[in-house]
């Protein structure tokens, strides 16, 4: 894994850095970027070069290719510096994925036409993980962007509240433990969640990572309708064991569960899989609390099978999201990856790596 730069901008907001500090969501088409901040509600977009990008690749170096880029306010509100407060207070934006105008040309939905009507050059979604605050207001905002031909974020966002969704899940079968949203992908005729299974249940079990399907042709006519998305765009749910990952705390081993960070499908892929990051977190009450153990990139195949979970050497980096796309060349996987080292003074480095499979 190399590093390509750091999330820097040139018109922060008022009293924010002028970088985003905690990447949780990553997206990559053509030349733009797009990266999201959960603890700042912000979204930024970048110019990438994607033929730079794979001269670092192959060459197997640290470089700086990414220039700073345009910072877009998600939510006004300035959040507080103080870490608690801070925490109890953001709107938590973990998921984010982009939606091309093929994605919306190859929906098999009756609203297909209208939808291409009103996103013609395709849109941003970002959408809060559904936890529930220390105030107790659930973090279930999703932000919708539209896109203009150049790929730049165009006009003002909409609002859509998945609370509705939310709240179903949680109180359903589905979801064992605390519900934490972190990925999102479209994949077909589907908008995939990650639930990233990082807590307990009411009996102490470990909480399930899952993959929740919803159908994404609904979904998008929600954002023009109702703003709303409820348990009738649910389409099912499969989970996922990851594995575990070693920590040493005072001389003793701890087996730290691997939970799900990010998802993308993979862009042009022939064999149509989908890769997912996943990172080991000491629960809370464990000796090993918030502790990282370390971070994966993983494969799951078109019919939902795990193919593969590979661990970083570098088990201090917390992996947050994730983009890849097939390199035909190769037949790799490339990927570009952010993180977050939960420090509001430390810029979100970008990553770049690539699956040799």
């Amino acid at each position: 894994m190399i590093k390509l730069g750091d999330h820097r901008v040139v018109n922060p907001q008022p009293g924010e850095p002028e970088f985003l500090s905690a990447a949780s969501g990553t997206a990559w088409s053509a030349t733009r970027l797009y990266s999201v901040g959960d603890d700042q509600a912000t979204v930024a977009e970048f110019d990438l070069d994607p033929t730079q990008v794979l001269e670092a690749l192959r060459a197997d170096q640290d470089t700086d290719i990414l220039r700073p880029g345009v910072a877009e306010r998600i939510i006004p509100e300035v959040l507080p510096i103080d870490p608690k407060e801070r925490a109890s207070k953001k709107a938590d934006f973990e998921a984010l994925t982009l939606v091309r105008r093929c994605d919306i040309e190859q929906l098999r939905h009756p609203a297909r036409a209208e939808i291409l009507r009103r996103f013609p050059h395709g849109l941003l979604m970002m959408s809060g993980s559904g936890g529930m605050s220390w105030e107790g207001f659930r973090r279930s905002t999703c932000v919708v962007y539209s896109l203009d031909d150049q790929g730049h974020i165009a006009g003002l966002p909409a609002k859509i509240s998945l609370e509705a969704l939310h709240d179903s899940l949680e109180k359903g079968d589905q979801v064992n433990g605390d519900l934490n949203i972190e990925g999102m992908a479209v994949y077909g005729q589907s908008l995939v969640l990650a639930q990233r299974g990082n807590s307990v249940d009411a009996d102490g079990n470990p909480a399930q990572n899952l993959l929740i399907f919803l159908d994404l042709g609904e979904v998008l006519e929600s954002i023009y309708t109702d703003l709303s998305v409820g348990v009738l765009e649910l389409q099912g749910t499969r989970s996922y064991e990851l594995g575990h990952l070693p920590v040493e705390h005072d001389g003793v081993t701890h087996e730290v569960k691997i939970d799900f960070t990010d998802l993308d499908a993979i862009t042009d892929d022939p064999h149509g899989r989908l890769v997912f990051t996943a990172a080991g977190e000491g629960p809370d009450g464990s000796p090993v609390q918030n502790v990282i153990a370390g971070s994966a990139v993983g494969v799951i195949s078109a019919d939902g099978e795990l193919l593969s979970i590979t661990p970083l050497a570098d088990r201090s980096i917390k992996l947050e999201g994730v983009d890849a796309r097939y390199n035909p060349t190769l037949g790799s996987i490339d990927l570009l990856l952010v993180s977050d080292a939960d420090d509001p003074d430390v810029p979100a480095p970008l990553f770049a790596a690539r699956l040799l499979r």
